[in-house]
C-alpha cells in the first residue's frame, strides 16, 4: 500500500499482569493477522520490551483515521477487548501521531 504523510501512527503499550505475559503476547497475535488484512493497514508490527518482559508494544501505521476506526469495530479486536481485563495489569496506553518528515 502506498504511504503517505497523511497516515495515522498508534503506538499501543500493554503491560501483562505477573504470569500473564505469554498469554497476552498470544491473544495480540492473533489479532495481528486479521489486523494486517483490513483495509487501511498500512503496517502493524508487535514489539516486545528488552527491559521489561511484562511490556509488549504495538506499532500500528493506518491510511486514515477513518480506517483506523473501523479497525477498532472489527470482531478481532473486540474479542481482544474482552480479554484485556484478565490479562493486563493497568490500562493500555495507546497514543495516536501524525507524519512531521519521514524518509
Amino acid at each position: 500500500m502506498k504511504q503517505s504523510k497523511s497516515d495515522l501512527i498508534v503506538i499501543a503499550s500493554a503491560k501483562a499482569k505477573p504470569g500473564k505475559e505469554a498469554e497476552l503476547k498470544r491473544a495480540l497475535l492473533d489479532a495481528a493477522s486479521p489486523t494486517r488484512k483490513q483495509p487501511g493497514c498500512v503496517s502493524f508490527s508487535l514489539y516486545h520490551s528488552v527491559e521489561d518482559p511484562t511490556t509488549i508494544v504495538g506499532f500500528e501505521r493506518w491510511a486514515s483515521e477513518k480506517d483506523h476506526q473501523q479497525h477498532l469495530r472489527g470482531p478481532h479486536v473486540q474479542t481482544l477487548m474482552s480479554r484485556m481485563s484478565e490479562l493486563l495489569a493497568e490500562p493500555p496506553k495507546i497514543l495516536s501521531f501524525g507524519i512531521s518528515d519521514e524518509i
